[in-house]
């Protein structure tokens, strides 16, 4: 949780927002940067996030946690650009997107593990799991109907198949951080 700088007032509070964002610009810069895959974009995007963060922030509760708060802005921002983009600028898919906002890394340090374990897990799981993975997260990332469209499956078949395997990796990844005391 952030610490409270004493207040004496509204300009004191949105004062202390911009505080705390710039104290957080770096980790807010990153997660960005990994839900948007053009790092144009994600610039602009966190351009946005620190006027929406100075708009809204008498909606925030100094002393609870900043960084939460504003990756569910900077997650909403995200959604909002992908809606004006009209799906021209690949985007991770919402589920991901929400993945990411709820478990992203608190320092870099922890990413670099996290990275590791995930590779061995890629490599346990079924080839044609691992294909679709793949496909899915590439540059530039295909949809699951592309994907079924290429592998003659139906996309319903796809969405399930990669729900799957989201979720066999998740857990593979904790395993081995668990195995590691990195969890």
């Amino acid at each position: 949780m952030d610490e409270p700088l004493a207040t004496s007032g509204p300009a004191q509070h949105v004062q202390e927002v911009q505080m705390l964002f710039l104290q957080h610009a770096d980790l807010l810069r990153g997660f960005l940067r990994g839900l948007v895959p053009q790092q144009e974009v994600a610039d602009d995007i966190f351009q946005e996030l620190f006027l929406t963060l100075t708009a809204k922030a008498h909606d925030f509760q100094l002393g609870s946690n900043f960084l939460a708060w504003a990756r569910t802005v900077a997650r909403l921002k995200v959604f909002e650009q992908y809606r004006q983009l009209k799906r021209s600028v690949p985007l991770l898919s919402a589920e991901v997107l929400e993945v990411l906002a709820d478990e992203a890394p608190q320092a870099d340090g922890l990413l670099m593990p996290r990275y590791e374990a995930l590779q061995g897990c890629l490599q346990q799981i079924a080839p044609r799991a691992r294909e679709m993975v793949s496909l899915r997260y590439a540059d530039p990332p295909l949809t699951p109907r592309q994907i079924a469209r290429q592998l003659s499956w139906t996309a319903n078949a796809v969405r399930v198949a990669l729900a799957r395997a989201r979720k066999f990796l998740h857990e593979c990844v904790e395993r081995r951080l668990a195995l590691k005391g990195q969890a």
